[in-house]
């Protein structure tokens, strides 16, 4: 009996002695998933696409008005330039007061690869943004024939504003309704955003 009872101490001895040890690494890796760690989530800087509708009523500062379409932008020279038909006009930016982009079926809207975006009734239910007291240097049009620009917001929205109008913009376009000069020489941008089809 004795040896049976030494047999069975030493088996258990052994047995607890590998659980222990087995027990330790498992441990271990429980606390470190569940170790709160602080992990900032790295904001995109990227500029935001923006399209711009073939049409537009600019009104100008001295009262003037035309129809047209936004054919050039340069931040550096602060000049704006507009075509109509086949006549263009470059003004300085000091002299506009806005340009409100039209929403009736004339004025098309496309997709920076050039798909035409339909805007409709869905699109209702969409809240107008106003991206604001931005610098001249933030927009850039890129393709004036599709009527392509992108805004850096980085520099005047938050991390949080800018990581949600990034995530909008993943899976809607911005379309341009309005864009306003101030005699700052800063610009404030009324968007919606649109399916992407």
């Amino acid at each position: 009996m004795k040896v049976v009872l030494k047999t069975f101490s030493f088996v258990l001895v052994l047995s607890l002695v590998g659980m222990t040890e087995n027990l330790k690494p498992v441990t271990a890796n429980i606390q470190l998933a569940q170790t709160p760690g602080k992990v900032k989530k790295k904001v995109n800087n990227s500029p935001i696409p923006l399209a711009l509708p073939i049409k537009a009523d600019i009104k100008l500062k001295n009262g003037d008005s035309m129809t047209a379409r936004v054919t050039g932008f340069d931040s550096k020279g602060k000049k704006i330039e507009f075509s109509y038909g086949k006549t263009s006009k470059s003004l300085p930016v000091a002299q506009v007061q806005q340009v409100v982009f039209r929403k009736d079926k004339d004025s098309l809207v496309y997709t920076a690869t050039g798909s035409l975006v339909i805007r409709g009734e869905d699109n209702s239910k969409a809240t107008q943004s106003e991206w604001s007291n931005l610098p001249l240097q933030a927009f850039e049009l890129v393709d004036s024939q599709r009527g392509q620009a992108k805004v850096d917001l980085a520099t005047v929205k938050k991390p949080q504003e800018l990581s949600q109008i990034q995530s909008v913009a993943v899976k809607s376009l911005y379309i341009a309704d309005e864009i306003q000069f101030s005699s700052t020489g800063k610009i404030t941008i009324k968007v919606t955003p649109a399916d992407k089809r």
